[in-house]
């Protein structure tokens, strides 16, 4: 039995984690961002477009994977296509979002809710928000500071640099906790955290916009002990 036992958790180990990376609705570096993913021990991964993957979660086919990583910036979503995000969230699927995702479904309410935070963008958020809107800075060096360094995502890691883009006059709900934070003059503050809701853990990483990011070495352990730590 011991050795059965044995050979068993040997499998469990070596087994890879399944990751679907939602994409569609904003243009990206395909190739160092297929990179990134290949990079990463442990992780299996396919990517699916949108629509396709609203779709496919009505049709029930997101329940294999064990983590779902949006970064996609896509806005039309329909009523089933909702329901069947919200029960994926009540089933408790970990969630990661990466970047512009958070300007996804600039019309769905509950979607701030759910990642904890909201970029508002002036061209497809219908009211004027209380303190204006968001703006974005191409090409910028950030420093990124670890707000929570014992978490498991930034476990390892120290205070680090990337050359990115910024937000800044997000929303981010007192809620969430704080993960990652930089200094930069126009940026939010907080630029990582996580959040529940319903039953699923939730993380965002606002960094992630191009190539400098993916092949950074920080953002790169970032990103897996993300999908480690979701994935568990």
């Amino acid at each position: 039995m011991s050795v059965v036992f044995l050979l068993a958790s040997l499998a469990g180990f070596s087994q890879k984690i399944d990751v679907l990376v939602v994409t569609g609705g904003h243009s990206f570096e395909r190739e160092p961002f297929a990179e990134l993913f290949n990079s990463m021990e442990k992780i299996s991964w396919e990517e699916l477009v949108q629509p396709k993957a609203n779709q496919l979660m009505v049709d029930g086919g997101m329940e294999k994977y064990d983590v779902l990583v949006f970064y996609d910036m896509f806005q039309e979503i329909s009523e089933e296509e909702k329901a069947a995000f919200l029960q994926l969230l009540q089933k408790g699927k970990p969630m990661l979002f990466l970047h512009h995702a958070l300007v996804s479904y600039q019309g769905w309410k509950e979607f701030e809710t759910i990642l904890g935070g909201r970029y508002y963008d002036s061209g497809r958020y219908k009211e004027t928000p209380e303190n204006g809107f968001s703006t974005y800075l191409h090409d910028t060096d950030i420093s990124v500071q670890l707000l929570a360094p014992g978490h498991p995502v930034t476990a390892g890691l120290a205070d680090f640099s990337l050359f990115d883009e910024v937000y800044g006059n997000t929303w981010v709900s007192p809620d969430v906790k704080p993960l990652l934070g930089t200094d930069h003059p126009e940026s939010t503050e907080i630029i990582g955290w996580e959040n529940t809701y319903a039953a699923s853990k939730i993380i965002y990483l606002q960094p992630g916009h191009g190539k400098t990011s993916y092949e950074n070495p920080n953002y790169r352990k970032l990103l897996y002990h993300t999908l480690m730590y979701l994935s568990k």
